[in-house]
């Protein structure tokens, strides 16, 4: 007997196929048919008239904040959304002194228009490196999957100060342990690094602060996500993934198959 059997939908399996209709049975974490008849389950969803999809990988979110408080992630999980990846636009939480909190709760507000009053009373601040933050994330269980990146604006806070707020350029000692940081922060298992076009990010003379380091500590191999390159960042970054971390649906590190996304066969997809 399977422990879930979701029958008579129409599968879309993601290969590029015309859709079937069919059931999907799961055992455990695994997913065990796609397809044909399947046996009886101990729970079992009718699923006519709708689609069963794998669910969706969305690799532009600003869940920075709340993915440390919040396990179920909503609304992306309402919507069949089952991997999420953050730390985009050069914004984010880590790492992360003390006295710089409020600014960064300032900016993903003002960036990206996130109430400052939820992140404010929900942020533990139960980190300042990357790596905690990571630690962090993997300590609160998830309803689906999430990756971090490590963003620009809280990299060059932390290693510049005030400096960085006034958009001074950064010295070779800067830049060498800005990329120390990032290094490590890949290494620990940050998706990528990211940066934008906001004034934040550039120096006095206009080009993007981020670029220099590029050359120190190896994080040359992870280009900056601004300008027609932006998708490279997560290419460059997969080299680190037999070092890297995910953070999974289980919470206790093992990969588990992504679980089916029904929506209704009628509804176009947005």
């Amino acid at each position: 007997m399977h422990d879930l059997v979701i029958r008579g939908g129409t599968i879309v399996d993601g290969t590029g196929s015309p859709g079937f209709t069919g059931d999907l049975a799961i055992n455990g974490d695994r997913i065990a048919q796609v397809g044909g008849k399947a046996g009886p389950g101990r729970r079992e969803v009718q699923a006519e008239g709708r689609l069963v999809t794998p669910g969706w990988v969305d690799v532009h979110t600003h869940y920075d904040g709340q993915a440390t408080w919040d396990p179920v992630l909503a609304p992306s999980s309402w919507h069949g959304v089952t991997t999420i990846l953050f730390g985009n636009c050069g914004v984010g939480f880590a790492p992360v002194r003390k006295r710089d909190h409020q600014g960064l709760i300032d900016l993903m507000e003002g960036v990206e228009d996130i109430p400052g009053i939820a992140l404010a009373e929900g942020l533990k601040w139960d980190w300042e490196s990357f790596p905690d933050y990571l630690d962090a994330l993997e300590r609160l269980p998830r309803s689906i999957d999430i990756g971090a990146q490590v963003a620009h604006h809280p990299l060059r806070v932390y290693v510049m100060g005030d400096r960085a707020i006034r958009r001074e350029n950064a010295t070779a000692e800067d830049i060498a342990e800005m990329a120390r940081l990032t290094e490590e922060a890949l290494r620990a298992g940050a998706f990528g690094f990211t940066t934008s076009r906001t004034d934040q990010h550039k120096t006095p003379a206009g080009g993007a602060g981020a670029r220099p380091l590029r050359r120190g500590a190896g994080a040359d191999r992870h280009r900056p996500c601004h300008g027609p390159r932006r998708p490279r960042y997560l290419r460059h970054a997969l080299r680190f993934r037999g070092r890297g971390r995910r953070i999974p649906l289980d919470g206790r590190g093992g990969a588990r198959e992504r679980p089916p996304t029904l929506v209704p066969a009628d509804r176009p997809f947005l």
